[in-house]
This record gives C-alpha cells, sequence and structure tokens, in this order.
C-alpha cells in the first residue's frame, strides 16, 4: 500500500504546481505584453519510479504498476492581448507577430510584447527596470517624449524629425523561445524581422489572461489538490489500522 502514497503525493504536486502557475497568471492580469502558461501533466509507470542507493536504484512502493502524475512542462500561450488606448506619446503595442527587444545592463537582449516605455536620463528610450530598447541601429536615443510610432516602427518628432526605427523580430519557432524569470523572452537561435506585423502609437496590449478562465481552472485545481489530500488521508489511516492489527496478533 505504500505504493499509494507515492501515487497520491505526485498528484498532489502536480496539482500545487499548477495552482502556482494560475496564481501568476491573475497576478500578472494587468501586466502589458505578458503571455500566461499552462501546465500539462503527464504519468509514467512505477518501474520507472526509482530512488538511486548505493546498492543501486530501488524501486519506490510495491512494483505493482501504479502510475504517478508528473509536471510534463509549462508552456507559453502566445495568443495577443486586447489593444488599450492610453493617449500617452510613448506607449505603443504591436498587433500581429513579433516582439520589441530589450537591451539589458548584463547585456542580454530581452523580447517583450510590453511597450510601456519611457526615457532615460540620458534621453535613450527604455522600458523601465529591463533596459533600453533596441532599434534597428542600436539603442534608441531620441531624446524627447514628444514623439509618435509609425506602423513600421519609425519613429518621428512632432516637427517631423526621423529618430529612428524599433527593431521588432520573429522567431521561426515560438516554441524555441526561452521563458525568462521576469515574464520576458530570450532566444538562442537567430531571429528575422517580423512580417505581420503593425505598430499602434498611443496603446499598451495588455496581457492574454482571460479571467474567467483562469478562475475555473484555478477552481478545477483546488478541488483536485483537495481530493488528492482526501485519499492520502484515507490511505494513511488504512495503513495505521493495518498496521493496528498486525501489532494485535
Amino acid at each position: 500500500m505504500l505504493s499509494g502514497y507515492y501515487t497520491i503525493a505526485s498528484g498532489i504536486l502536480a496539482n500545487q504546481r499548477n495552482i502556482d502557475t494560475i496564481g501568476n497568471n491573475l497576478v500578472n492580469i494587468q501586466t502589458p505584453g505578458y503571455r500566461g502558461e499552462r501546465v500539462i501533466n503527464s504519468s509514467f509507470e512505477m518501474e520507472l519510479m526509482t530512488r538511486r542507493e548505493s546498492t543501486g536504484n530501488e524501486v519506490l512502493g510495491d512494483g505493482i504498476g501504479h502510475v504517478a502524475a508528473i509536471v510534463d512542462e509549462s508552456v507559453t500561450m502566445f495568443g495577443g492581448g486586447l489593444l488599450q488606448d492610453t493617449g500617452r506619446a510613448l506607449d505603443v503595442a504591436l498587433n500581429g507577430d513579433g516582439f520589441f527587444n530589450v537591451a539589458a545592463a548584463d547585456g542580454t537582449t530581452y523580447l517583450t510584447r510590453s511597450g510601456s516605455f519611457d526615457l532615460d536620463e540620458e534621453g535613450y528610450l527604455l522600458l523601465p527596470g529591463y533596459g533600453r530598447v533596441l532599434g534597428e541601429n542600436g539603442e534608441l536615443q531620441i531624446n524627447r517624449s514628444d514623439v509618435e510610432f509609425l506602423s513600421d516602427g519609425t519613429i518621428i518628432s512632432a516637427d517631423g524629425e526621423e529618430l529612428g526605427r524599433l527593431l521588432i523580430t520573429a522567431p521561426q519557432d515560438y516554441a524555441g523561445l526561452i521563458r525568462n524569470a521576469n515574464g520576458m523572452f530570450t532566444s538562442e537561435e537567430q531571429l528575422g524581422a517580423a512580417q505581420n506585423v503593425e505598430v499602434l502609437s498611443k496603446r499598451l496590449e495588455l496581457s492574454n489572461i482571460n479571467m474567467n478562465q483562469e478562475m475555473t481552472n484555478l477552481l478545477d485545481a483546488q478541488r483536485a489538490f483537495q481530493s488528492c489530500s482526501s485519499a492520502l488521508q484515507i490511505v494513511d489511516s488504512l495503513n495505521r489500522k493495518a498496521a493496528t492489527q498486525i501489532a494485535s496478533l
């Protein structure tokens, strides 16, 4: 019956991971450009549940062939979010494929859909808290906030001066992007210029999280977690009764 512990415990861990992921989605529902995550679970047979000992690998439980749940992977949902008019000159949204490129202080180039830009003390366009926004010729030093972003990413001032052009790139395969702890992405592969994209001035793309769907998923995950907890208590109670009966013989 010890195998029951491992099966139920794996369900508890998998559902806890799912709850944490959904909770992170809900926390970032107002974060511009945020992309939600989904947990994908799978199972494997008991013979693969082993523990490494000094004498070799030992099968956990009774080896009868019980299954256990594991988190196979977390996948990112790359669908677009709603667009919000802000009226702010340095707010930019992307309609279509691609990402803005942001150069962090440590040399990392992050990919993001968040276009809530600002200017630093030297007049460079930046994404606050992350780094300077890259243009096709490097970091964009525009030195003014009275600007407009054209549909192709060109930045022009109020008097018509061209100040640069946003670098907007897209991967060949979105599955190859690496999600970072800050919710932004990096890529180890060469990125190309985004083709099917339109730059929208004075707008922000919101997260692609659907509140109703996430709350439904959260309730389902919590019920599954509670079911596993109840099952663990039942198995523990049966084991205690069995141990008591054996001791009384």
